[in-house]
């Protein structure tokens, strides 16, 4: 603890820890479980920023730097574009939540950053409970009864594990590199504790065919393997040939599991890569974005534009041309935002992963590479699956990026 710290600021952020530790995990009992957890955090979060000195002088200088001036202007971007909107109000709705859930998330983050117990108390509340809860997804996915009604909270759940558990395979890649930095900060048995997790979440995500979870963790592995031999120097290529070789293994799963997909007319992409409907939403959403490519159509509005409800041709009633959202983050953001809202996320995301880079292989501080792993698995997995602005696919990025973030080495 600083100097600065009281019982009463060390009790707030020992529940910030608990709090913000399990949300995530907690997106196996659903949605609102992990929110829940997340604004009890924010709270005391906001408690500290009102009590402690430290926490309000971080959230000043997060708030004063570069990264935030550059993602301000990601938003201020967005804002030209609402005018132009199928929906303002809707699309002003959205930018709004957007920007709140970052600046919690910093809030969080500024609030975690001074307490060393804390941080240590979170990273054990991390590794058991998402430990504990992808245990109790891989056993009810193999078939043991009961613990999906446990953790939904239900007598009787008509939703099969598959599908119960099919968000929660995302949410679980994106938790691998927290997990095992978390276990490694801890070492001794936490560490080992850190390292069982990856090969639970990748089961969960393979027994749920969660083939954007999939693509995360590929994206995810690739990124950190190169990370690592470029910082460490050592056993380069037997991480590189390791690497290469399950990224060619899990296509190759993939390719065999869809064989039987079926073709239709306007396919542009091997129908077991990326399925018919899927590719029929992709081109719908880039048309839409050839017709107003600089400001788009409005943010979270693809859907609700005039054609976007009609049956794709050769696939069920219910395939309809975005039935929700694009399944694509890049192609949701260019078509609703246009290259005006586009260029400046690209912009941002580009400067933090340098910036993250540029600490990484000055330092060898391992919160750099699961920051930029996190962010690997989580942009590769959104090009697939889950609308961008999806308010729990945004805060299990945003949470676990200031988890990791605040246990960053200080200079």
């Amino acid at each position: 603890m600083t100097e600065t710290t009281t019982p009463l600021t060390h009790k707030i952020a020992t529940f910030v820890a608990v709090m913000a530790g399990v949300a995530v995990p907690l997106r196996a009992s659903g949605v609102a479980t992990e929110q829940a957890a997340l604004g009890l955090a924010l709270l005391g979060a906001l408690a500290l920023v009102a009590l402690h000195a430290g926490t309000r002088t971080l959230a000043g200088q997060a708030l004063a730097s570069t990264q935030t001036k550059v993602i301000a202007f990601v938003f201020a971007a967005w804002a030209v574009t609402v005018f132009f909107s199928f929906d303002p109000l809707g699309s002003l709705k959205i930018v709004a939540r957007t920007s709140l859930f970052i600046l919690a998330a910093m809030t969080v983050w500024a609030a975690l950053t001074p307490h060393d117990d804390a941080n240590r108390l979170l990273w054990k509340t991390l590794v058991v409970a998402s430990l504990g809860l992808v245990l109790a997804a891989v056993l009810a996915l193999n078939g043991v009864p009961m613990i999906v009604s446990v953790l939904k909270g239900h007598i009787i759940v008509y939703e099969r594990p598959i599908f119960a558990f099919k968000a929660f395979g995302a949410a679980t890649m994106c938790l691998i590199p927290a997990v095992t930095w978390a276990g490694r900060k801890l070492d001794g048995k936490w560490r080992w504790a850190g390292y069982a997790f990856a090969p639970l979440a990748l089961a969960v995500m393979i027994l749920t065919f969660n083939r954007s979870a999939l693509a995360g963790f590929l994206a995810m592995a690739i990124t950190g393997v190169l990370l690592l031999a470029a910082a460490k120097r050592r056993h380069a290529k037997a991480l590189v040939a390791a690497a290469l070789a399950g990224a060619l293994g899990i296509v190759a799963w993939v390719r065999t599991k869809e064989l039987g997909e079926p073709s239709i007319a306007g396919n542009y992409l091997p129908v077991w890569l990326v399925d018919p409907h899927r590719q029929h939403i992709w081109k719908f959403a880039y048309d839409r974005f050839l017709d107003h490519p600089w400001v788009g159509n409005g943010i979270d509005q693809l859907n609700r534009i005039p054609g976007a409800k009609i049956s794709v041709s050769g696939l069920e009633q219910s395939a309809a041309l975005v039935p929700s959202h694009p399944h694509n983050w890049s192609l949701e953001i260019l078509s609703e935002t246009g290259l005006i809202g586009f260029l400046p996320v690209l912009l941002a995301l580009g400067f933090i992963a340098w910036r993250l880079l540029k600490s990484y292989m000055a330092s060898g501080d391992e919160a750099d590479l699961a920051l930029l792993t996190l962010m690997a698995g989580f942009w590769a997995s959104a090009l697939f699956n889950f609308s961008i602005w999806a308010s729990w696919w945004q805060l299990t990025f945003f949470i676990l990026f200031a988890i990791i973030a605040s246990g960053r080495v200080r200079s």
